[in-house]
């Protein structure tokens, strides 16, 4: 069964959706009503009507309406296609920064919804960047630990190891496991996921 998450992000989605839907609904049936038909007859169609509408229009302004599964979809995948993809992804963001991705076993796997480790992945390695020297190097490197998988971000700069991991932090909360900062030797920051294994 699919249903409307109800939280703070979806609340502009939902109130596009009205805002559109429930003038076209009254006038539907106004005109419905002056055509001569039943308001009971008309008001089904009207509504209808409105809520296609509705969704049309919030999709065109950027705010439609997300369905989403009850429950967070979570599945098997690889860890090296997750790094992978959030590394070519990032280029934008790397500027004279190069990004090694270095997975072993080569088939390590990870249970989750990939597209929100996806979303955390990718915002660890902009705050790598953002602390690394042009020509640096950030490594994305994952190997099997006791409690699954160990994800590690690790740059060549400085500053606080630990600014901007709310996003990440919260992801990885959600799937159960663990985000620490750290410095690196001889210099640099080290983020590691602790992730459940497949």
């Amino acid at each position: 069964m699919l249903l409307m998450e109800l939280q703070p992000a979806n609340k502009p989605r939902i109130g596009a959706l009205v805002l559109t839907a429930a003038p076209v609904t009254a006038l539907g049936v106004v005109a419905g009503v002056g055509a001569g038909m039943a308001p009971l007859v008309c008001a089904p169609v009207a509504l209808a009507l409105g809520l296609a509408l509705g969704v049309l229009v919030a999709g065109a302004t950027g705010v439609a309406p997300e369905l989403e599964s009850a429950q967070p979809v979570h599945q098997s995948f690889g860890v090296r296609a997750l790094l992978t993809r959030a590394a070519h992804e990032s280029r934008p963001v790397l500027h004279e920064i190069d990004v090694l991705v270095d997975v072993a076993p080569l088939r390590l796997r990870t249970i989750g919804d990939p597209e929100c480790l996806h979303r955390a992945v990718a915002e660890l390695i902009e705050q790598a960047a953002r602390r690394s020297p042009p020509g640096s190097v950030v490594t994305l490197a994952a190997r099997s630990a006791p409690s699954g998988v160990r994800l590690e971000v690790v740059d060549e700069g400085g500053g606080d190891c630990g600014a901007g991991l709310a996003v990440a932090r919260g992801i990885v909360d959600r799937h159960g496991g663990a985000l620490r900062a750290e410095r690196a030797r001889p210099h640099g920051c080290r983020v590691v996921v602790e992730l459940p294994g497949a």
